[in-house]
């Protein structure tokens, strides 16, 4: 068995990206960012953009800073958020620039999807959950807005595909990345053709499927000279959605009775299944079933996650307060608790002007004080995300009908020990925070899975372990918490009869 075999892992998030070398000696992973760079929308003339190309940029100068390390290269990865894409025409080149999935140009066009897909035939054959920047809507807004992209395209590309094409000229849809489109069935692992013909979304885009563990194909030579790493360097398909990628390196003991919670900028919350759940009560729950690593589903929920805490933070640095996320943690465990709590999902919070402001007039809007100081605002942050966690967990316990007895967070959220333990205080159940790196170990364990090194995820999960250290919290104080989440209990219940 090789011993120090490397392999650089792209993990492209939504605000920010890594290269992360990972250096695996047969037993353990031993992990190391060698390049770091920021990623943001970009805002033009009412619109929100990625700039793809200054992101390829900086992939190119996190594969050249590896490369110059001592030790060869065996392969890569990309890992990035889901649902967004680009469109390219017949010769492979960039028709438009790419949209993000903040914008607003989906606004209330699932009504007129519905007129052409029944929102219940959409949810059995996808099993994807409806907010309004999923793939579907968003390829229906280009029919509808801007419809000489459609007819002109001859390939659609999610992110890490992109990447992985503009490295070497190959075009594939890797299957966890595919199953957040609205447009791919859980079942079959593959297409459903119907939907985009529907929709006016000509089939020609879609790419052939291929799954984690399979090669993309090899550095094009100009890149690979540029970049001083071999010209035969493989691009591996690895679980290309980030989401997938964390929950593969989550140290999930028992999948009956675990759940996830992958702690982004997002929260992703949920469990790992065997199969789909379509039914009317997952429905109901908006809860979505996406490919996981190794033919598993995830079967969870998008809910509110850390971007609230990043754009505050964004915002104290702008009045000249420059605080670290533990910092931020710290001054938050100090404050006074059950004072300023909301609906972490309120739509207000999606892409507010003021993440602050907007926090304010929502607890003013419950004859409440807004908070005075940073400590009071990411309090409340730090216990509404708990609550919702508890929340979800309730509302997938009935519809899976299994038991959560211990929560996995994982990603930047297990850094924060106040959301850990407030987590573990309001559900009564204890939580396994770690690995924060999960997206990167995630993508690095396929890679290792196609060199044969690994040979199942639940053998992956064991080298997560032995690789990683992880901090158990325990509840505390429960029985604080009951008055606190029959507030929050109502909070959603009357948002969701809006």
């Amino acid at each position: 068995m090789p011993r120090d075999l490397r392999v650089l892992a792209f993990d492209l998030g939504s605000s920010g990206g890594r290269a992360v070398v990972g250096r695996y000696d047969g037993g353990r992973i031993e992990l190391e960012v060698v390049h770091r760079f920021a990623n943001g929308p970009i805002r033009l003339h009412g619109s929100h953009y990625w700039d793809v190309l200054r992101l390829y940029q900086e992939v190119r100068a996190g594969l050249a800073r590896a490369a110059g390390q001592p030790g060869e290269l065996s392969s890569l990865g990309f890992s990035t958020w889901g649902v967004d894409y680009a469109l390219l025409d017949d010769t492979g080149r960039l028709l438009s620039q790419v949209y993000s999935y903040r914008d607003d140009r989906t606004e209330g066009l699932y009504d007129q999807v519905f007129q052409k897909i029944p929102m219940g035939a959409l949810y059995d054959q996808t099993g994807i959950m409806f907010i309004r920047f999923n793939t579907v809507v968003q390829l229906y807004a280009d029919r509808v807005r801007q419809p000489w992209l459609l007819d002109s395209a001859r390939a659609m590309l999610m992110m890490p595909d992109l990447f992985a094409y503009f490295l070497t000229g190959r075009m594939t849809s890797e299957v966890t990345i595919a199953s957040t489109t609205q447009m791919f069935s859980p079942r079959t692992f593959s297409w459903v053709p119907e939907i985009p013909a529907r929709l006016g979304i000509p089939e020609r885009i879609l790419q052939p499927i291929i799954r984690p563990g399979e090669m993309v194909g090899t550095v094009l030579p100009e890149t690979a000279e540029a970049c001083g790493c071999p010209a035969s360097l493989p691009v591996i398909a690895v679980g290309e959605h980030d989401t997938a990628s964390a929950i593969a390196a989550a140290p999930i003991e028992d999948p009956q009775a675990c759940a996830f919670v992958s702690a982004g900028t997002w929260s992703l919350l949920g469990m790992e299944l065997d199969g789909p759940i379509t039914g009317d009560a997952s429905l109901r729950g908006n809860f979505t079933n996406e490919v996981g690593v190794g033919d598993k589903i995830a079967f969870h929920k998008i809910i509110a996650g850390m971007w609230l805490i990043q754009n505050c933070r964004k915002e104290w640095e702008r009045e000249g307060l420059f605080l670290s996320y533990a910092e931020i943690n710290d001054a938050a465990a100090g404050a006074e608790p059950f004072r300023f709590f909301f609906d972490p999902d309120d739509p207000r919070f999606m892409n507010p002007p003021v993440m602050t402001q907007a926090i304010a007039a929502c607890l003013r809007e419950r004859g409440l004080a807004a908070p005075e100081s940073h400590a009071q605002v990411a309090r409340g942050i730090y216990e509404s995300l708990a609550l919702n966690y508890r929340y979800e967990i309730d509302a997938m316990e009935k519809i899976t009908g299994r038991r959560v007895r211990t929560i996995n967070i994982v990603g930047g959220g297990s850094r924060s020990p106040l959301l850990c333990q407030l987590t573990a205080d309001t559900t009564g159940r204890p939580v396994v925070a770690g690995p924060d790196e999960a997206t990167s170990m995630g993508n690095v364990l396929s890679q290792l899975a196609a060199k044969g090194e690994i040979r199942t995820l639940a053998e992956g999960r064991d080298v997560v372990r032995r690789s990683v250290s992880m901090v158990t919290y325990h509840p505390r104080d429960e029985y604080r918490w009951q008055e606190a989440y029959g507030v929050f209990r109502e909070l959603k219940k009357r948002r969701e009869e809006e």
